[in-house]
Formats: structure tokens, sequence, C-alpha cells
């Protein structure tokens, strides 16, 4: 009778043992893998965030050196009754 369904149950004996080994590290794994995700995201984040900030920082500067200018040229330029 056991050379009926022994082979059988031997395969379904290593298949569930082979599982649930897998499922054990999986859930060792698992926790370790999510916090190094979560930390990669946030450090690039941070950095994103602070390109954004240099970015802007830039885009400031601009504008102010484009205001100071735009001052400068209308205190040079001759009045409408000197032309």
């Amino acid at each position: 009778m056991w050379e009926y369904f022994g082979p059988d149950f031997a395969f379904d004996v290593v298949k569930g043992f082979v599982a649930g080994v897998a499922s054990m590290a999986f859930q060792v794994v698992a926790p370790r893998a999510f916090h190094a995700a979560k930390r990669f995201r946030s450090h690039w984040v941070a950095r994103k965030d602070a390109r954004e900030a240099v970015r802007q920082a830039v885009r400031q500067a601009v504008r102010q050196a484009a205001r100071q200018a735009a001052r400068q040229a209308r205190r040079n330029a001759p009045a409408n009754d000197e032309q």
C-alpha cells in the first residue's frame, strides 16, 4: 500500500518543508528589507528636498539680480524731457 502513495506523500512532505523554510526566511528578511527601503526613500527624499532648496535659492538670487538691474536701468535712463 505504501508503494502507491509513499512517493507522493514524501514529495508533499519535502514540498511543505521547503515552503515552510521559505516562509520563515521571508518573515525574517521582510522587515529588514522594508526598513532598508524606508531608509533609502527617506535619504532620497532628503536629497531631493536639498536639491529643490538649492534651485529655489538660485531662482531667488536670479530674480533679485534682475530686479536690481531693472532698478539701475531705470535710474540711468534719461528722463522724457531730456531727449
